[in-house]
């Protein structure tokens, strides 16, 4: 029912948050129920700082575009992972997925001959029906996310290795090459205008359209969902088919920028994703989701990859590091969603008391020395 989407989903843990704004405010909401993306913004300014003191060459221009590229896939994933982890699910199949929708791309340009076209939407419609399966798994099925995602990555990768044998796909056609690694106006990484474009289509959706207040409702607080007429399993599905589409999606541009495809690569994609998602402020537990805070959380997690080599340490301790970050930041949102909960039942006590006529107590002056 249309008239209820306005109010679903504009609770969060018990506190009502209007989705109207004025003015340009609007153009920078997280989301329909605001996400803390100060944590993500000010860690990037930190190093951005600790950069600039140990090393300013960190900044130059072609380093900075190395930053966003090295984001870029991740950034694509964290689109899907931002709407399934809001939906209060999870989506552990991603790594496999791609690499299955790079293989199926593969399969249809070099052993099929088909053009780079068709190899391309083979490999996006691979991706979606691996999503859909996920999402059917799970709503029809019953089986819970972590399970049935966590067999389908198993699946998936293994269908990917048993059809490679071993072998890797190279020397792809030039457009697959340019969308991985061309530039535009000779200047701008293709990959990079791709995480920003999809970034901003899905920032317009989730923000101001209907879409984005049902999947907060849906994962905020299922029942109510459900009472004001959304269909709950519908947008679910549709969230692990968005995933999968998205995987396939970033499968093509990771073959265009390797040009080649190996069947046991993406291993770590996953974690990075969902590592990227949470430190953007998206609530594990579903309900609260931010696609600003989620590009923020690539980029940090790029920045720090970039930041470790610039900085002389050995290559191990990036994931030290990008671990280390992460916690910091995880707190950051906890403390502040802690600081926001003490107001919330503060003022919910105030509130009660005067509906009760009861005086609220005054503050007990302090005797002056």
């Amino acid at each position: 029912m249309d008239n209820a989407t306005t109010t679903g989903g504009s609770r969060h843990k018990g506190g009502a948050v209007s989705t109207e704004a004025a003015g340009w405010r609007r153009l920078f909401m997280s989301g329909p129920v605001p996400a803390p993306v100060i944590a993500p913004a000010a860690m990037i300014m930190g190093l951005g700082l600790i950069m600039l003191i140990f090393q300013p060459n960190f900044f130059a221009m072609g380093n900075l575009k190395a930053v966003l590229l090295d984001a870029s896939i991740v950034g694509i994933l964290a689109v899907g992972m931002t709407v399934v982890i809001t939906t209060k699910g999870i989506d552990l199949s991603i790594g496999g997925i791609l690499i299955f929708s790079s293989v199926v791309m593969s399969a249809v340009i070099k052993d099929f001959g088909a053009p780079a076209i068709v190899g391309m939407a083979a490999a996006l419609v691979a991706g979606s029906m691996a999503g859909l399966v996920n999402g059917l798994m799970i709503e029809k099925v019953g089986i819970p996310a972590f399970i049935a995602t966590l067999s389908s990555e198993l699946v998936w990768r293994g269908i990917a290795l048993l059809y490679a044998g071993g072998a890797v796909f190279y020397a792809f056609p030039e457009i697959i090459v340019w969308i991985g690694s061309g530039r535009i106006l000779g200047q701008i990484p293709v990959p990079i205008v791709l995480m920003l474009g999809t970034f901003l289509v899905a920032h317009i959706v989730w923000t101001y359209r209907r879409y984005g207040l049902r999947v907060h409702s849906v994962g905020g607080d299922e029942e109510s969902a459900r009472r004001m007429g959304i269909d709950v399993g519908r947008y679910r599905i549709g969230a692990y088919t968005l995933m999968g589409a998205l995987a396939g999606f970033a499968g093509i541009v990771m073959t265009g920028r390797l040009d080649a495809v190996v069947a046991s690569g993406a291993v770590e994609i996953l974690l990075l994703t969902i590592a990227a998602v949470l430190v953007g402020g998206t609530d594990l537990f579903g309900g609260r989701g931010s696609m600003i805070g989620s590009l923020l959380g690539a980029i940090l997690l790029a920045m720090i990859f970039n930041a470790v080599i610039l900085l002389g340490f050995d290559s191990f301790w990036q994931f030290i590091m990008a671990g280390i970050v992460i916690l910091v930041t995880i707190a950051m949102h906890s403390t502040a969603d802690k600081r926001r909960a003490r107001r919330a039942a503060k003022a919910a006590t105030k509130q009660r008391l005067a509906e009760e006529d009861v005086p609220v107590p005054a503050a007990r002056p302090t005797a002056s020395v």
